[in-house]
C-alpha cells in the first residue's frame, strides 16, 4: 500500500473493482481489540489511522456504512445485492437484531432466493443446515432448532413464484 494513499482513494479502488456506482453508502472499516468496526475517515491517509497494535495481518472490511429505510431507494443492482448480502450476514451474526418471527420470515426469503420454490420438507431442511439464517439470539429463545426450521418452512411455502430478485428487495 502506498504510504500517502487517502482512504477515499482506497474506497474508490474497491468500488471500481465491484463496478459500484452508488458507493456513498459504503465504507472501509477494521475491527478493534473489542471486535467493533471502526470506519476509516475518508479525508485521512489510510496508514494514519489508529489500527490495533496486535501483530499480524490487518484486514479492512468493505461494508455498508449508511443504511436507508428501504432497499427500493437504491438504483443499481450491484448495490442492492451488496446490501442484501451484508444485511443477511449482519442478522445472522446478531449485529442487527430482529424479533424471532421476522428472523424466520427473512430466513424463508433467503431460502427462496437461494433455492427457488419449495419442493419438499426434506430438501428444505437439508439446505437450511448449510445456510446461515438463524442467529444465536433466536436459537436461545426457542425450544429447538427443529422448531425454528419449521417456522422458516411455514413462511417459505408461501413464497412460491417469487424470483430471487424479488426476495432480495422484499
Amino acid at each position: 500500500m502506498r504510504p500517502k494513499l487517502l482512504s477515499s482513494d482506497l474506497l474508490d479502488l474497491v468500488a471500481s473493482y465491484f463496478n459500484l456506482k452508488e458507493k456513498d453508502y459504503f465504507g472501509l472499516a477494521f475491527l478493534d481489540e473489542t471486535n467493533h468496526f471502526n470506519w476509516l475517515q475518508l479525508e485521512k491517509r489510510v496508514l494514519d489511522h489508529d489500527f490495533p497494535s496486535k501483530s499480524g495481518i490487518l484486514t479492512l472490511y468493505f461494508r455498508v456504512q449508511f443504511f436507508m429505510e428501504s432497499i427500493n431507494q437504491l438504483r443499481d443492482s450491484i448495490t442492492i445485492e451488496l446490501f442484501y448480502l451484508q444485511a443477511k450476514e449482519s442478522v445472522f451474526k446478531g449485529e442487527i437484531e430482529a424479533d424471532s418471527e421476522t428472523v424466520f420470515e427473512l430466513g424463508a426469503y433467503v431460502l427462496q432466493a437461494t433455492e427457488g420454490d419449495y419442493t419438499s420438507d426434506q430438501k428444505a431442511h437439508k439446505v437450511l443446515k448449510k445456510l446461515p439464517v438463524l442467529p444465536q439470539f433466536t436459537l436461545r429463545e426457542h425450544p429447538s432448532l427443529a422448531y425454528c426450521e419449521e417456522r422458516i418452512l411455514f413462511y417459505y411455502k408461501r413464497l412460491g413464484g417469487l424470483s430471487s430478485g424479488q426476495c432480495i428487495v422484499w
